[in-house]
């Protein structure tokens, strides 16, 4: 009896550690809506008021501002995967007013594919018995203000006179 107390109490540990942390970042609303402009009457001000700064703004174009919010998973150890993307871009024409609203979710996006070759750097390299061995045989390495041709004002060795 005890046996098994313990061991079903062990199983639903087990299937609770593996139920996910589910995290949401960037602009929230907190009636889980999204965010609406209204194209020809809404300006940056009204926008201001209603949601606040916006998440990001055109790096190129500053009339362009992006609301941007993701949510995220995470189950146990493993890397965190992003279930829900909304992203708000809303265009303004010169006098400040809305002229275009788009919306994208998480199927817009695209995947980036980095490269994986190596950049070369100058130098030439060296194995590691050449870094080991490599001093061997020089001359010590002099240091600062051990230099016996400079005046002992400039770091040179110092005469009793």
């Amino acid at each position: 009896m005890r046996t098994t107390l313990f061991a079903s109490l062990i199983c639903c540990f087990a299937l609770g550690a593996c139920s996910p942390i589910i995290s949401k970042h960037g602009f929230v609303t907190y009636d889980e809506s999204l965010v609406s402009a209204n194209v020809g009457t809404d300006s940056k001000t009204s926008l201001l008021s209603k949601y606040g700064n916006p998440s990001q703004t055109g790096t190129f174009d500053d009339q362009v501002w992006y609301y941007i919010s993701s949510t995220q998973s995470q189950e146990a150890f493993l890397k965190p995967k992003t279930t829900e993307r909304h992203i708000t871009a809303i265009s303004f024409d010169d006098a400040d007013t809305v002229s275009q609203v788009r919306q994208y979710t998480l199927a817009d996006g695209r995947v980036i594919d980095y490269d994986k070759h190596k950049t070369p750097t100058r130098g030439r390299e060296i194995t590691f018995l050449e870094q080991i061995f490599g001093s061997v045989g020089r001359s010590p390495v002099q240091l600062p203000g051990q230099d016996p041709n400079l005046p002992s004002a400039a770091g040179g060795p110092r005469t009793n006179r």
